[in-house]
């Protein structure tokens, strides 16, 4: 585990949330260390609760989401044309 995961560790720890939404958001952000620096941060300035932590992750997916499915349609024309 890197310095950055484990400070993610220990704020979502200090701030109360459920051992289950640790896992499931440690798993997301592994993926990314710009997503780690990003939910570092919000997680610092807003303390946010368990439950608004949470939609910040589907926003981070959500936007993972729309950039892969963007960068799917580029390559699709790519390949037509």
């Amino acid at each position: 585990m890197t310095s950055k995961e484990s400070a993610l560790l220990a704020q979502m720890q200090d701030l109360g949330y459920s051992n289950g939404m640790i896992v499931t958001a440690m798993r997301i952000l592994v993926q990314s260390k710009a997503a780690q620096d990003d939910a570092l941060l919000y997680l610092y300035d807003e303390q946010p609760s368990e439950n608004q932590f949470i939609d910040y992750i589907a926003s981070l997916c959500a936007g993972t989401n729309q950039i892969e499915l963007a960068e799917f349609n580029l390559q699709m024309q790519l390949n037509s044309g």
